[in-house]
């Protein structure tokens, strides 16, 4: 599989909705990535080495925000900033659409993590 393969994929995967064999592939793609197997181009390897470390969920989130591109046509006549503000939001609903659906979205990060490590921790 090339690059753009690899991409129209990924975009697939989110334009299809995250059925349960889209997120199967995703999962297998971030395997790839976090045993080297797959290359995220944009990334340094240093980069590449501390996004495998992060593990799958925060491979899976890298892919999806990499994975939403505005196309030009739709922001022409914007000025720079506008567009990078459009291209943020499309990223923004894949990857919260996507970790609703595997449950690893937080409305209330403070109480998940007062609940999950007690307000007692470095978080209370």
């Amino acid at each position: 599989m090339n690059s753009a393969d690899f991409w129209t994929s990924v975009r697939n995967i989110i334009d299809d909705g995250f059925t349960s064999e889209g997120l199967q592939q995703l999962d297998y793609y971030a395997e790839l990535f976090i045993r080297g197997r797959l290359i995220y181009k944009r990334f340094s390897p240093q980069e590449q080495h501390g996004c495998s470390k992060g593990g799958a969920v925060h491979v899976i989130a890298s892919l999806l925000a990499g994975a939403e591109n505005c196309p030009d046509s739709e922001l022409e006549g914007r000025e720079e900033f506008k567009r990078e503000l459009k291209y943020a939001e499309k990223q923004t609903r894949a990857i919260e659409k996507w970790a609703r659906i595997v449950n690893v979205w937080y409305d209330d990060v403070d109480r998940f993590l007062n609940h999950t490590y007690s307000t007692h921790s470095c978080f209370g």
